[in-house]
């Protein structure tokens, strides 16, 4: 806990401790009742008075000196005292002396103004600051100038803090965490609940939060108050009015002190929220309670500061329950008549906001907000999806004893069963405390009967969940799949040298055409018999070599051949052994006949050249024949379609990803995974085929590389549909149950574990996305 160095007793002398120490320098701009000459002294409060400065009369040049110390001591071992100095505001009354009149005995004094300071700064590593703290009277200096054209400066006060030792030490404080809370109304209030009958009721909206492995904090959102509906009649070219919040730990603030400085409510479109009404169904019911309907407002905000073992926690916490408990209930104020040991304020009207936290465990996020219903308080159901077997101090509260309510509203467990003071008598002598629950829970149906809902944002400073950058993922893609290059195809010299060769047996196979066609003259194959022809081959094979026209023709292959055994071959120099000779000829032998053959083929050819015809199919017809003949389960005929519009364009992505798809349908994994290849290497920002063979890889029980495609697919482009869904599973197939386990599994289980089930929602998501697209 903090106390002051007053109260400091020896056994604080064995713990961890830090002196905050925090010296209110000197005033300026202070105006009393009566004009500018003003005594006026100021008291520092921190949860209790600190003390008070002397008595101090303004200066000549406008300055009130009261150079005044005061300490807080900390101990660095409790979390509770962390989270005082995260939350708690240091508070400065500054008062005026009045002129001491006659025969009076006592001094007269009045309130100047109040002004808060924060010290959550400290917790960052800060050793001390200095600030000049506002001090905010019941007239402000905008309304002054604005009655009176005159600019008169508000009065401040010129304070220094520093601490002995570090708070947080930098180590910690890189992996700690700082939360805010934010609740701001709770709309479709009840019909009972009207302004001019609730005057004497105190709304409360309560959530716990651990502060370490063991202690946890019930957060109060303060004493709400019911607020009528908007006016109407408002023009609508007008600018809006900026609302502001407030400190959750309000208790002693008066005026503009309550509000937060550069802190406003701010609106969001309702498909960008995460609780229940988001859908366009509830735009309609959203936008009439908001504008046409009285609301229960707090508008405030409160920092929880989150230890490494409070975060740690925390997300164990959520990953075991993802939805939260927010209590909520009315208060009713006890009227001062009778003031006994048992009149307390009494509670009515308990309901429960179940607060869905479970995006704060998607790797990156750091904020959540939206509208949670208010349901009736049911003990059973609470301890059922809370995972607790009893309940101490709030239910959304620990088993340890810890909790206790910080910040406005009663100091009191809200779901103790405490009865009104009238009947506190009767309810000592009945023995049946389920009686009372039962008619509690009657009492709160008024909440599903309204369909009442708050509105609650949670801010982190930093992620739960690290998000490895874009940038890392896409290069361990690359490193997988490496893009295909776009360059054009370059013919090395081995290819010409064949080409070359092809040639150069096509023009000497025209030569001995010619050769032989004046020789013997046109020929008719109906009436040539096997003996002519043989007849006819030995004469032109004993002509060629008579006249030397094949010496001829064997020199004009002879530098092609040579260039073949250069290029192809990379044969230059002499053979050792004979029998390496024998073995290059046999080779050389075997190629150069082969290639023969295709040469000639080039030149002679026995089939129709004509064109093919051009396919009546284009490339959208194929996928709609593949499509249907797949839904008729005729695999066969749908694999030919896929085939032949490969066949038409091979650098097309898309073409390959649907290939790859049926091919996963019909069990070929292998197939499927070389077509998503294919298509990462055409496209490496195609976000259907990232997550495809991410699921490929689960299949080949390839984990890690698995799970860098699913994250990757959520970085190149984070509003696409299906990667979103893929992070957040709870609006499709009633899957929430699986993503809840993934979340958790992802930092308990093994990584063949994690991946499985991630897998099965990328493939449940890609089925629904196909089923919605045909």
């Amino acid at each position: 806990r903090v106390v002051s160095t007053q109260s400091t007793g020896a056994a604080m002398k064995k713990k961890r401790t830090s002196t905050i120490q925090i010296k209110v320098a000197q005033a300026k701009n202070l105006r009393g009742v009566k004009g500018d000459a003003v005594t006026a002294y100021a008291r520092v409060e921190f949860g209790k008075t600190l003390g008070e400065t002397n008595k101090a009369e303004i200066g000549p040049d406008g300055i009130t000196k009261f150079n005044f110390n005061a300490s807080i001591e900390v101990n660095l071992d409790d979390p509770s005292a962390i989270d005082e100095i995260c939350h708690r505001l240091v508070l400065f009354h500054v008062i005026e002396v009045l002129p001491k009149e006659k025969k009076a005995r006592e001094e007269k004094t009045a309130p100047i103004g109040q002004g808060v300071m924060d010290l959550s700064s400290l917790l960052k590593g800060e050793n001390g600051f200095t600030q000049s703290v506002v001090i905010h009277s019941g007239t402000t200096a905008e309304t002054v100038a604005a009655n009176t054209g005159q600019n008169i400066l508000q009065p401040e006060l010129q304070v220094e803090v520093s601490v002995t030792n570090p708070l947080v030490s930098a180590d910690v404080y890189s992996v700690s965490n700082h939360m805010t809370i934010r609740v701001d109304s709770v709309y479709s209030l009840p019909e009972t609940w009207q302004p001019s009958n609730n005057a004497t009721h105190n709304y409360n909206a309560v959530m716990t939060v651990p502060l370490s492995d063991t202690v946890d904090v019930s957060v109060n959102a303060g004493a709400g108050a019911i607020k009528p509906a908007p006016e109407k009649n408002m023009d609508i070219s007008s600018p809006q009015k900026v609302i502001p919040r407030r400190y959750a730990s309000s208790n002693g603030l008066t005026g503009a002190v309550v509000h937060i400085p550069s802190s406003n409510v701010e609106s969001y479109a309702y498909e960008e929220e995460d609780g229940d009404l988001r859908t366009k169904e509830h735009h309609s019911f959203r936008k009439e309670s908001e504008t046409d309907k009285a609301r229960v407002t707090w508008n405030s905000e409160r920092n929880v500061f989150l230890l490494p073992s409070a975060t740690e926690t925390l997300q164990e916490r959520i990953a075991k329950c993802r939805a939260w408990p927010m209590e909520i209930f009315r208060s009713s104020l006890s009227s001062g008549a009778k003031k006994g040991k048992d009149d307390d304020t009494a509670t009515s009207c308990h309901g429960i906001a179940w607060i869905n936290l479970a995006p704060l465990l998607y790797p990156g996020v750091t904020r959540i907000k939206g509208a949670a219903l208010v349901h009736p308080y049911i003990e059973s159901e609470v301890l059922e999806r809370t995972k607790k077997t009893t309940r101490s101090g709030t239910v959304s509260g620990e088993d340890s004893g810890q909790q206790r309510v910080s910040s406005g509203g009663s100091r009191r467990g809200v779901s103790s069963a405490k009865k009104g003071a009238k009947d506190s008598k009767k309810a000592a002598k009945e023995p049946a405390e389920g009686a009372e629950g039962e008619h509690k829970n009657q009492e709160a149906q008024i909440y599903t009967e309204a369909k009442s809902y708050v509105v609650v944002e949670i801010v982190l400073e930093k992620p739960l969940v690290s998000k490895r950058p874009p940038e890392e993922l896409a290069s361990k893609v690359a490193e997988y799949i490496p893009k295909r290059s776009s360059l054009t195809k370059h013919h090395c010299g081995a290819d010409e040298a064949v080409a070359e060769y092809h040639k150069q047996i096509g023009d000497v196979a025209n030569l001995v055409l010619n050769e032989y066609r004046q020789t013997f003259g046109a020929s008719n194959e109906s009436t040539e018999t096997d003996e002519v022809s043989d007849e006819r081959k030995r004469a032109l094979i004993y002509d060629l070599n008579s006249s030397g026209k094949y010496f001829a023709f064997k020199e004009q292959l002879k530098q092609s051949v040579v260039k073949v055994v250069r290029e192809k071959f990379f044969k230059t120099s002499a053979f050792q052994k004979e029998e390496e000779l024998h073995q290059f000829l046999s080779e050389l032998y075997v190629f150069l006949i082969e290639q023969m053959h295709k040469g000639v083929s080039q030149v002679f050819s026995l089939q129709n050249n004509a064109a093919p015809l051009p396919s009546p199919l284009d490339e959208n017809s194929l996928i709609h024949f593949a499509k249907e003949a797949e839904l008729n389960q005729n695999y066969e005929l749908a694999a030919r379609y896929y085939q032949e519009r490969l066949a038409m364009d091979q650098n097309n992505s898309s073409s390959w990803f649907d290939y790859g798809c049926f091919s996963l349908l019909v069990g070929n994994v292998s197939k499927a995974g070389e077509c998503f290849r294919e298509c990462l290497g055409l496209d490496q920002h195609h976000i259907l085929a990232l997550l495809m063979y991410g699921v490929v890889c689960v299949m080949e029980e390839r984990y890690d590389v698995a799970e860098t495609f699913f994250e990757d697919s959520t970085c190149v482009q984070p509003d696409n549909y299906l990667p979103g869904q893929c992070w957040d599973c709870s609006t499709i197939l009633e899957i929430t149950t699986l993503e809840l386990k993934w979340r958790s599994w992802r930092r308990t289980s093994t990584s063949k574990g994690r991946t499985v089930l991630y897998s099965c929602l990328v493939l449940l998501h890609y089925w629904n996305y196909t089923l919605i697209a045909l």
